[in-house]
This record gives C-alpha cells, sequence and structure tokens, in this order.
C-alpha cells in the first residue's frame, strides 16, 4: 500500500501510528476477526 502512495507523488511514506479504531463499538468483533485497524500516515509531496 505505502507503493500507492510513492505512486501517487509522494516521498517518504509511512506509518506513524496504529489505533483500534473500533474498539467499544458494535462491529470490535468483526474487525478483530478481520484484523481491522486505524493508521495515521505520513508523508512529503514534492
Amino acid at each position: 500500500m505505502l507503493g500507492t502512495f510513492a505512486a501517487g507523488g509522494f516521498h517518504d511514506p509511512r506509518i506513524v501510528g496504529r489505533f483500534d479504531c473500533f474498539a467499544g463499538t458494535s462491529k470490535e468483533r468483526t474487525a478483530r476477526r478481520y484484523g481491522v485497524v486505524g493508521v495515521n500516515l505520513l508523508a512529503r509531496r514534492a
């Protein structure tokens, strides 16, 4: 996926944080089953 950012003109893409965006919701069980997490991305654009 990070290669997609490079193809879009972004440089040095990286994941700077991960979090459980479904914690405490009615879909928490489904998210855990499929490994769904939220991320924060950082990238530079020339």
